[in-house]
């Protein structure tokens, strides 16, 4: 209530779990946190409560996931940089940039090379930043061939291939689509049969021998589409 009333000062209402009408009660968990974040959306978005006890585990993985899809971990470099511009305007040193525009200036194909160096820092979710940023950084990422190269840069920090065939190699050292989903639009990553992951150099999520939700970019979307689907179809 003290935060509320310095945030917004005025006459504020102070509700308990028992004046929200369905609220789901907590019984001996820890949860209590969980439950406060779900009140809060579900009162915020005017829903019905549709969440209960036996849901945190699975409510616990959503906020996580929704939290580092929206704010990733920077990379190292980026954390470095930031605190040398924190502590250049903390000392006064941080001088005003310069007007020229050197980015622009730059030779594409060194361009190309930084950028595609920060994409493999970060995997998928630097794509979703170096778009925004600006739009000669968004031709760049969004080229087929870019993406192409970025991922078969991925595949190799992964897989070491001369441990293979080169019929394997060929069969999985492949780029992915990017596709509409079938049921929700979204655009999404459709990888082929093989190696998964969201394109940090190093990390492997999966290897899929056949190619899961033709067309679908979830389970989820799948299933809501009339499809049927069990754990025990996957093929891991």
């Amino acid at each position: 209530m003290l935060l509320a009333q310095q945030l917004h000062p005025g006459l504020w209402k102070e509700y308990g779990r028992d004046d929200l009408n369905g609220a789901p009660r907590q019984n001996w968990s820890n949860n209590c946190g969980v439950f406060v974040l779900m009140y809060t959306l579900y009162v915020v978005m005017g829903g019905v409560f549709a969440f209960s006890e036996s849901d945190m585990a699975a409510v616990r993985r959503w906020w996580c996931l929704l939290l580092l899809t929206n704010y990733p971990v920077k990379s190292d470099a980026e954390r470095k940089l930031l605190r040398k511009r924190r502590k250049e305007m903390k000392t006064g040193e941080l001088e005003k940039e310069a007007e020229a525009d050197y980015i622009s200036k730059m030779p594409p194909e060194i361009l190309r090379r930084i950028l595609l160096n920060v994409v493999k820092e970060d995997g998928d979710v630097a794509f979703f930043r170096l778009c925004l940023t600006c739009w000669l950084f968004h031709d760049v990422v969004c080229d087929a061939s870019f993406r192409k190269d970025a991922h078969l840069a991925w595949l190799d920090s992964v897989v070491n291939w001369s441990a293979y065939s080169s019929d394997y190699k060929e069969m999985y050292r492949v780029p992915y689509k990017v596709t509409s989903c079938l049921c929700c639009g979204d655009l999404f990553k459709d990888f082929p049969p093989g190696y998964i992951g969201d394109g940090r150099k190093g990390i492997l999520r999966a290897f899929y021998s056949t190619k899961e939700f033709e067309g679908y970019c979830s389970a989820d979307c799948f299933i809501c589409d009339g499809n049927h689907y069990s754990p025990k179809d996957n093929n891991l």
